[in-house]
């Protein structure tokens, strides 16, 4: 596999509010990647299924050669092999972090703007938003779900009944994707 290079470093979720997309989903792929790129040899002691594929698509062949070798000698049990994922748990408590970030950082003019403009937020993200938030700004988080829902069921029908391999609105698969399951190997 060919190494990938991370494009952006956020030190905050609120960097991504005016990016396209769920700005959880796009702080925590950059993240994600970061983690993979530059993650101590030594702290890794198991990884699931993606980020085992994620090492290998972005770390040089001799560093993840070297985390591969110390796993092949001492894998998991298959039972143990997706909880004891130590990319998967950074994530999560990533995640945890910027959901406390934003919500300590609602009332800031920005991110209340945001929340009145055209926000988008996956279904996962908004979920756990919501739970956090008082209910004036739960219904708002509902409001930007269902109106992103409305915009990319348009989108698909489109793509479903006016299909053209040469035009573009091929993304809309992938938005929808993440949409309903927030950007690929975040949750499990």
């Amino acid at each position: 596999m060919r190494t990938h290079r991370q494009l952006v470093v956020y030190e905050s979720v609120l960097q991504a509010l005016h990016e396209p997309g769920c700005p959880f989903c796009r702080f925590l792929k950059e993240f994600q990647t970061a983690r993979l790129q530059n993650h101590s040899m030594e702290n890794i002691h198991g990884v699931c299924n993606f980020h085992a594929w994620g090492l290998a698509a972005v770390q040089n062949a001799p560093a993840a050669a070297q985390v591969l070798i110390k796993l092949v000698a001492e894998p998991p049990s298959l039972s143990e092999a997706d909880s004891a994922c130590d990319v998967c748990r950074e994530v999560l408590s990533e995640e945890d972090l910027r959901l406390r970030e934003f919500v300590s950082r609602i009332s800031r003019p920005d991110v209340s703007q945001w929340l009145r403009g055209p926000a988008v937020l996956c279904i996962p993200h908004g979920t756990k938003l919501r739970t956090q938030v008082q209910p004036v700004v739960a219904a708002r988080i509902d409001a930007i779900i269902e109106n992103y829902r409305h915009q990319l069921g348009q989108e698909l029908q489109h793509l479903r009944d006016e299909p053209d391999p040469d035009r573009a609105g091929w993304g809309a698969i992938g938005r929808a994707a993440e949409f309903l399951v927030s950007q690929r190997g975040l949750h499990s």
